[in-house]
Parts: C-alpha cells; sequence; structure tokens
C-alpha cells in the first residue's frame, strides 16, 4: 500500500507542477477559454473509455503490477513532453495521451489497493493513498511557484515533471501482487450488464455530478482573470499557481480525516455532503468570478470538496460492489466519470467564451445538485 501511495505522490507532483501552468502556457500559443477547457475535457473523454477497458482487465489479468506500473510511467512520459511543444494542437496530443495512461492505470490500481487492504480498513486505504495523492499535488505546484518566481521560462518549467514522473513508474519494484484466481474472461458488455442495480444507479448520480464538475484548470483560469488586472500577468500566474497549491495544501490535509468520519457518517452520506458543495462553487464562481475574495472562498470550498469525494467515490463503490466485480466496477465508475469531465471541461468553456461566466458556472451548479439530487435516496436509508 505504501509503495502504491508513493507512487501517486511523485505522478501528482509530476502533472501537478504542470497543470497549473498550463492555461497561461496555452494563452500564450494563441488559445482561450475554449481551449484550456477542450484540452481538458476531451483528454478525459477519451480517457474514459481506457478506464473501462483497464477496469475489464483487472478482474481477469494476473500482471495488473505491470499494468499499472507501464500507466504511471506513460504520464510521466507525455505530461512533462507538453513543454516540447509549440501549439495548442501539440498540448491536446499530449494531455490526452497522458491521461489515457492515467485512466487504464487507475481502476487496476484501485484493484490492487483493495486486494492487499484488510476489508475494515479499505476506507482508510483509499484516505491514504488519496492523501498522499495530494501531497504529490501540493509539491508539484510548489515547484512552479519556485521555477516561475526564478523567471524559467513556462515551457521549460514544464519539462521538470519529467524527473517526479518517472520516479512513479519506479515505485512499482515494491508492489506486490498476491496470487489468486480469477473468473473467466467474459465480453466488457456482459461484465457491465452483471454489475449491481445499486451501483448502477450510484454510476447514474455521479454521471450526471460529472456533467456539472468542471476541471480545476477552469479555475485557475477564473483566478488568473481576476487577478491579472490589478497584478499584471506574470504576477497574476504565480498568485494564481499559489492558490491551486493551497487548494491541494487543504486537499492533502482532510482527504485521510473524510475517510476516517466517513466510517462513523458513512461514506455514501459524506459523498452526498462534497455533491452539494461542488454545486456551491459553482454559485460562487457564477456569481463573483471577477473578485479575488470570491475566487479564493471558491478554491476554498473546492478543496474542501474533492478531498471528500476523491477517497469516498471508490469507497462507496466497494461497498455496493462485488469482489469479482470490481475492476469493472471501479473501471465503469471511472469511465462515466471521464465522460463527464469531457461534457463539463468542454460545456462550461464554450458557454464561458459564448454567454460569460454566469451562465457558464450557473449550469454547472445545477448539474451537480442534480446529481446530488439523484444521489440521495440511494444513500440516505443505507447503514453506516
Amino acid at each position: 500500500m505504501v509503495a502504491i501511495g508513493l507512487a501517486s505522490l511523485f505522478s501528482d507532483a509530476c502533472y501537478e507542477s504542470i497543470i497549473p501552468l498550463l492555461p497561461a502556457f496555452i494563452t500564450s500559443l494563441g488559445g482561450g477559454a475554449l481551449a484550456v477547457g477542450a484540452v481538458e475535457g476531451v483528454a478525459d473523454g477519451l480517457a474514459a473509455v481506457f478506464k473501462l477497458w483497464g477496469g475489464a482487465i483487472a478482474d481477469y489479468s494476473t500482471r495488473r503490477r505491470l499494468l499499472a506500473a507501464g500507466g504511471y510511467l506513460g504520464v510521466g512520459l507525455f505530461m512533462p513532453a507538453i513543454g516540447l511543444v509549440n501549439s495548442v494542437v501539440g498540448v491536446f496530443v499530449l494531455r490526452t495521451l497522458s491521461w489515457v495512461c492515467r485512466g487504464f492505470r487507475s481502476p487496476i490500481r484501485d484493484t490492487l489497493l483493495v486486494d492487499g487492504t484488510d476489508p475494515v480498513y479499505v476506507n482508510r486505504a483509499f484516505g491514504f493513498q488519496r492523501a498522499l495523492d495530494t501531497v504529490g499535488a501540493v509539491i508539484g505546484p510548489l515547484m512552479a511557484i519556485g521555477l516561475v518566481a526564478a523567471r524559467v521560462p513556462v515551457h521549460k518549467a514544464i519539462l521538470f515533471g519529467f524527473i517526479p514522473g518517472i520516479a512513479a513508474g519506479a515505485m512499482y519494484l515494491w508492489v506486490r501482487e498476491r496470487p489468486r484466481s480469477v473468473p473467466p474472461r467474459e465480453p466488457v458488455h456482459l461484465a457491465l450488464a452483471g454489475l449491481p442495480a445499486a451501483f448502477r444507479r450510484y454510476v447514474a448520480s455521479a454521471g450526471l455530478f460529472g456533467v456539472g464538475n468542471f476541471s480545476a484548470t477552469l479555475l485557475v483560469l477564473v483566478a488568473l482573470r481576476a487577478f491579472t488586472p490589478a497584478l499584471g500577468s506574470v504576477k497574476a500566474t504565480a498568485a494564481a499557481t499559489a492558490l491551486y497549491l493551497v487548494h491541494n495544501v487543504l486537499y492533502a490535509s482532510l482527504a485521510y480525516p473524510a475517510s476516517l468520519l466517513s466510517e462513523r457518517m458513512g461514506s455514501g452520506r459524506l459523498l452526498l455532503v462534497s455533491f452539494l458543495a461542488f454545486s456551491g462553487v459553482g454559485i460562487i464562481v457564477a456569481v463573483g468570478s471577477s473578485q479575488p475574495a470570491a475566487v479564493v472562498a471558491a478554491f476554498f470550498v473546492a478543496a474542501c470538496a474533492i478531498a471528500i469525494l476523491d477517497p469516498l467515490e471508490g469507497t462507496f463503490a466497494t461497498e455496493l460492489l462485488p469482489a469479482e466485480r470490481r475492476g469493472t466496477g471501479y473501471g465503469a465508475l471511472a469511465a462515466v466519470n471521464g465522460v463527464g469531465d469531457l461534457l463539463s471541461s468542454l460545456g462550461v468553456g464554450a458557454l464561458w467564451q459564448a454567454f460569460g461566466p454566469q451562465v457558464a458556472f450557473g449550469a454547472s451548479a445545477a448539474l451537480c445538485f442534480a446529481g446530488a439530487a439523484l444521489l440521495m435516496p440511494l444513500v440516505w436509508g443505507r447503514r453506516r
């Protein structure tokens, strides 16, 4: 479990040092809000297919460790290579390839994590892994801030991600995969049809919520535009990156406590709180996208919400899935989330560019609330 957590830490340090720099980098290449949304959304959407494939493979493969390692290494190579391109199309291609690798590895990693953990402590295992994951998400923006402060050009700062990215793949040398018997291989559509009805309802609510839950990169762009009139573009980039760092510090600090709280409150109920909190983020940005204080508040609420959402999505899924279907279930959930990210990032970016932030983020808030309403009947009657 520790090696899996460290791999997540290094991988996040890699791409989280790059993500807050992407809006400025894409802008320097001539892109705008729609380009940022397209780069993020299409990468997430295409990765959804590979999440589903990775989940199906996780149920039937006896070489999950090597497959997960390959996914981590792919992210560590493709994401920093963005610094070598000079067009939005190049950014789009490499961002997509890195997220395809990330999507493929995620359900495989989660099955390795659960299979290596005492069932009593699954909540904590997800919380621990996500906490280390987010420690990397703190290190990454710190790297970015230091490099920007040292006046390293943005494209060169991105290249520093190669170091933690390669280290992430190397961590799987210390992961041990337990021998196990695997079920007979069956077509993906039959495996999906065999998932429990309660889990399918959960996936539907998560999908609706995901269509409204826009990428954090768009939140960075909101901050960049809110701070630029007062600070100028260079200082605004540093300030937006610093705010993203604070967001990740809060997330890292709260992810494990959230998993402990879920053992008392119930993972589904706490997950519902995060859905409602993200609806609040959309409302805050819709009302105050040009006001620095409102943007800071949006980052704070988003950090608390993601600290709950990230570990408990998998935890609640584990409660609803039989052991022999976990990989397929994790893959299905991740795939639906990926499609939601595609629609959300593209939709919010397009609405923002066409009608302004009030319409874009107002629509986001409404969809997140609708996802929460769909989830509520499923979680409220469950035992803790």
